[in-house]
């Protein structure tokens, strides 16, 4: 019999399907997840539909992390994400299976139009051939630089995403297009992301067809192909398509949370895991501790590094290295300031999705998105709504600054592109501390060193935008390709087990 010194959870409440029961992968389809973002609330959603018994521990008040949508001043907008691509097959398996399919708003025409900054004033991004040959973003040498593209050899080592194409497409296509595209995805500096972490899309067109356009091209014309297939076919399909819910980004983590009902418990904050081969995880939460077989961290990277900082690994100075990595991963700071306007106030029609500030234009504003022109319906007709990000990787003074501060920083920055006249009707900061994380040079190696000291505990898996993609989309096809694994590898072990009885 074991005494109280011998069990980390002693005189503590067990809450789990086992209590004080050995678990083993072989017997036990318990799986903990901490963290309620959109990764841990998808892991769990397809790890139940698997077969699996969830509980999902958050810290917060709330379940959702980034994803936060917000109705007020007769107004609807995003904290965070302001909408998805359905690009993703795993996310239109979500919103199918929860019953989200009837909510979906598509995204208005206008919002495929993209503008940049350049020089105080906002061009519009050519759409196709002739408004590439004609626009006035690239001047006359950087559109002929393209031309000698498919003539440039692969890399020998690894290029930060700046490196890379200025190395294929020239400094002006990276000054005035890649950059200001890297700021309204990662918020970060593409002379320090890794285009093979940040962007493999990308990296892949040199990697599999030796060249950014031939490579583009194709994948234009498969395509093209596919959607025309899909057209005689008599098939709709919304692939690719820029979409949102009628509640907001939010109302996906809200019915998620409703759907999974019980297995969800807030305001948790995970103290440490431990683990054992008799007893499983353990993890503890003040008085309380839950018991599982399996664990998914689906938390930022520093609270990973923190999180296994009391299991007793077989190869201490390789967990020492994890951690480190863990902890070197950066999340800079961004604050995102949603506006309104009456419309008389703004000369500019903002008729797309957003315009983005390159790092050449030297300013602290990454870019300001017009969410009411995106979707209908998310402020009064009369008026126009724009969220604003400033700080990431190039603006990390404006983090320095007061609230007040950084909105009048945005109106002095943004007035000349968009021709604001007077202040806004009301405006509200959401501050994110630790925002993005940022894939930089040496990114992957870091991740496969982590996984290869977490693989000293069975059953420990990791599930968060830290790694394998920060999209939305990136974040719920991970979490269904979890799910799968884990499902595959117990129907193995089962399947083993039954034949040796």
């Amino acid at each position: 019999m074991m005494h109280n010194d011998d069990k980390p959870w002693a005189n503590k409440q067990i809450l789990s399907p086992f209590p004080e029961v050995p678990v083993t992968l072989e017997h036990d389809n318990h799986v903990l997840i901490i963290g309620a973002g959109i990764s841990g609330l998808a892991s769990a959603w397809f790890l139940q539909q698997q077969g699996f018994v969830v509980t999902v521990l958050e810290a917060g008040n709330q379940v959702g992390g980034n994803l936060q949508s917000v109705q007020k001043h007769g107004c609807q907008w995003e904290r965070g994400p302001n909408s998805f691509i359905n690009n993703r097959p795993a996310m239109a398996q979500l919103i199918e299976q929860v019953g989200l399919k009837p909510h979906i708003v598509l995204a208005n025409k206008a919002a495929h139009r993209r503008y940049i900054g350049k020089k105080g004033a906002m061009l519009a991004l050519p759409s196709n051939i002739k408004e590439a040959l004609t626009t006035g973003v690239l001047s006359t040498f950087g559109k002929l630089r393209l031309l000698i593209e498919p003539f440039v050899g692969k890399a020998t080592s690894e290029e930060s995403i700046a490196e890379h194409v200025r190395r294929r497409l020239g400094h002006e296509m990276l000054d005035w297009l890649i950059d200001p595209f890297i700021s309204g995805v990662f918020a970060g500096d593409p002379e320090k992301l890794s285009v093979r972490a940040a962007v493999p899309k990308i990296y892949a067109l040199e990697s599999e067809y030796g060249s950014m356009i031939i490579g583009g091209v194709a994948k234009m014309k498969a395509k093209s192909r596919q959607k025309k297939l899909e057209k005689e076919q008599g098939i709709s399909s919304l692939d690719g398509a820029m979409m949102s819910f009628a509640g907001g980004l939010y109302q996906l983590p809200a019915t998620l949370a409703q759907k999974l009902g019980p297995a969800i418990s807030l305001n948790t904050q995970v103290d440490n895991i431990t683990y054992s081969a008799q007893f499983g995880y353990q993890a503890m939460s003040g008085d309380q501790i839950w018991q599982a077989s399996q664990v998914v961290l689906a938390v930022p990277a520093a609270q990973v590094a923190r999180l296994i900082d009391d299991l007793v690994p077989t190869d201490e100075a390789l967990l020492m290295q994890a951690k480190a990595c863990l902890q070197a991963i950066d999340y800079p700071a961004v604050a995102s300031i949603t506006m309104a306007f009456n419309k008389a106030q703004i000369e500019h029609a903002l008729d797309g999705f957003g315009c983005l500030l390159p790092t050449k234009e030297g300013k602290q504003t990454l870019g300001v998105l017009f969410p009411s022109s995106i979707f209908s319906q998310r402020c009064p007709d009369d008026q126009h709504l724009i969220t604003v990000f400033i700080g990431g990787g190039r603006g990390q003074h404006a983090m320095t600054l007061t609230p007040q501060q950084r909105t009048d920083l945005v109106m002095l920055e943004l007035s000349p592109y968009l021709g604001i006249q007077g202040q806004p009707l009301w405006h509200e900061e959401s501050l994110w501390p630790k925002a993005i994380p940022q894939y930089q040079l040496g990114h992957l190696p870091k991740v496969a060193l982590i996984d290869e000291a977490l693989a000293q505990f069975p059953g420990l898996h990791l599930r968060s935008n830290w790694r394998d993609g920060v999209a939305v989309g990136d974040c719920v096809e991970n979490a269904l390709q979890l799910a799968n694994m884990m499902s595959q590898k117990l129907i193995k072990v089962q399947t083993k087990t039954e034949t040796i009885t």
